[in-house]
């Protein structure tokens, strides 16, 4: 029986599974009671010996298998032992990306924006059309991409990217420029298939001009159907970076990043947090394993952005509305 028709009962996992898992979890994330050094330890040489359990699945293979440039995605905030104990629960069904040996790989983001937080404040009013610009760095394996992400209607993600040089991922080329303005004045990304340029298929708006009205509580950020031209990329500078562990795990056309030890950077200034493991499970129809298992004991997605959570933490004058609670849980 795979785990795709089981439930988290049925699945047998190793004694000493997480009580959480059959009769539903402590909500509240955190490490266990506690929290020290040895915890910490431990708890890292517990999920080490989970991963070494799964089968392995090389880049290249993850790349054949699913690229998923366009996707559903749900994020989720999991106690470190309850995702140790999930780990272990669907070992037969997911592998585990593994390069020389390692699992865990260190992840340096670095995301753009306006000076007056244009990309921010759109997620703020919960715009259906909105971007990120970001450079992302794979310490591990030596290379770096410059990536222009498109939230479309229906909640679609669609990434675009090209290679960056990785000596400066704070900087952006004359050929960077090039490839952000060709997608920011590209058209909305709606659900219904992908043009040729591997953008989601849609109807362009109006002169370039986007505008979606006022956000939640009437807020307007200065937004006029006559006068809102969206942002080019001489518009944008490096506004935070984000460094954390990624996880990656691969089950046909499901893919899980698991983020670790996330710490948020701007200037002199960072922010550590949380201890939780951030998953982000990614499908072309938002239903994966991990979802199914997550809703059976009561652990629901949630409305996140690294940029947009380390943007708030760093900048306390932005509006932050969307994700006050979620940074006061798991934040602070």
């Amino acid at each position: 029986m795979t785990m795709r028709d089981a439930t988290i009962a049925e699945a047998a996992p190793d004694p000493g599974m997480n009580p959480a898992l059959a009769d539903g979890p402590t909500i509240g994330g955190g490490q266990s009671a506690g929290g020290g050094a040895e915890d910490t330890t431990a708890s890292g040489l517990a999920l080490e010996t989970q991963l070494q359990r799964l089968t392995p699945i090389s880049l290249d293979e993850i790349n054949a298998q699913a690229r998923l440039m366009t996707r559903v995605d749900r994020k989720y905030f999991l106690p470190r032992g309850l995702f140790i104990d999930l780990l272990a629960a669907t070992r037969d069904d997911f592998r585990v990306l593994e390069i020389d040996g390692k699992h865990r790989f260190e992840y340096r983001t670095a995301y753009f924006d306006t000076p007056d937080f244009r990309f921010y404040r759109d997620h703020v009013q919960e715009r259906r059309h909105r971007f990120k610009v970001r450079t992302r760095t794979y310490v591990d394996t030596g290379t770096c991409h410059l990536e222009v992400k498109s939230k479309g209607y229906r909640g679609q993600t669609v990434k675009e990217r090209i290679a960056h040089p990785l000596d400066s991922p704070l900087t952006l080329t004359d050929s960077d420029r090039e490839f952000i303005d060709s997608v920011l004045g590209g058209p909305p990304a709606r659900a219904g298939g992908v043009d040729s340029g591997g953008r989601a298929s849609g109807d362009r708006a109006s002169g370039g001009r986007d505008c979606d009205g006022r956000g939640p509580g009437g807020h307007d950020f200065g937004c006029s159907p006559s006068v809102r031209v969206r942002p080019q990329a001489a518009d944008l500078a490096p506004v935070v970076e984000t460094v954390y562990d990624r996880i990656t795990l691969c089950h046909a056309d499901q893919r899980l990043t698991c983020d670790l030890d996330i710490r948020a950077i701007s200037g002199d200034e960072q922010h550590v947090g949380p201890s939780d493991v951030l998953v982000e499970t990614k499908s072309p129809g938002g239903g994966g394993i991990w979802d199914g298992l997550l809703k059976q004991v009561g652990i629901r997605p949630h409305k996140v952005s690294k940029y947009c959570v380390s943007a708030a933490l760093l900048n306390p004058q932005l509006p932050s509305n969307p994700w006050e609670q979620t940074i006061r849980r798991y934040f602070r």
